[in-house]
């Protein structure tokens, strides 16, 4: 926008609207939340557009009884995204959350997700949450080092006279490109080099998509398959 022309006045809230603007210069306090100052100052205008955020139309579920509703959205566990009423499920704007996109379709994926499992009447596993991966776990000289694809975009003077997408996007082979530089931190994507290092034939191939099992049998822990393996999808764990 800036390359555009747009000028931005940073912490302004609008105070009154007549033949001038007059906006209430803010300030940020201790934990970040702008504040008024109690100065002020006028910006000339020959067209204003409200943007002061968003409600979401829950009146339609406002005749479903056993709803709870919190002013414009309705409560849930946030467990499984479930109504008080059995069977309704909710997410994204329409529940109390964080408004935006990313939550949107993560609630989406899970409620999908809780769906399946309340109309099956079957009972949910818990599932095992991995420590999480750093970069330093990894053995990065696997992969080699591709610099990431660079998408064009218009130029400031062309993007000024219509609506059209400033940033052009990838090409199909770029995006596969930009797929594979995917480090897949702490998830075996089954490059066999455990499969092909280890000395005792201890690890079976179990078929693409099935990854691989150890037979502890054979294994006499000597680490060559975890020092190896790019993403650190393998742990050493100490008998006991």
């Amino acid at each position: 926008a800036e390359q555009e022309g747009v000028k931005v006045h940073w912490l302004r809230t609008i105070s009154e609207v007549s033949e001038e603007i007059e906006v209430e210069i803010m300030e940020l306090d201790e934990w970040g939340k702008p504040r008024g100052t109690g100065k002020f100052e006028k910006l000339p205008a020959d067209t204003v557009i409200m943007a002061v955020g968003q409600m979401a139309d829950t009146g339609f579920l406002r005749n479903i009884p056993g709803l709870r509703f919190t002013d414009d959205v309705v409560q849930v566990d946030p467990a499984t995204l479930m109504t008080d009423v059995p069977g309704i499920f909710a997410g994204g704007d329409a529940v109390p959350s964080e408004r935006t996109v990313t939550i949107g379709v993560g609630h989406g994926k899970k409620a999908a997700k809780k769906i399946d499992v309340w109309l099956n009447r079957r009972q949910e596993s818990p599932k095992i949450k991995h420590p999480i991966v750093g970069f330093d776990d990894l053995n990065l000289w696997y992969f080699g080092d591709h610099p990431r694809s660079i998408q064009s975009e218009l130029s400031a003077s062309e993007r000024v006279h219509d609506f059209g997408e400033v940033v052009q996007g990838l090409t199909n082979d770029e995006a596969e490109f930009e797929a594979r530089r995917c480090l897949s931190c702490g998830n075996c994507f089954e490059c066999d080099g455990c499969y092909g290092a280890c000395p005792e034939d201890a690890i079976i191939k179990l078929g693409k998509g099935h990854r691989y099992r150890f037979d502890y049998a054979k294994c006499t822990g000597c680490a060559t398959c975890y020092d190896q393996c790019p993403v650190h999808a393998i742990e050493m764990i100490a008998e006991k």
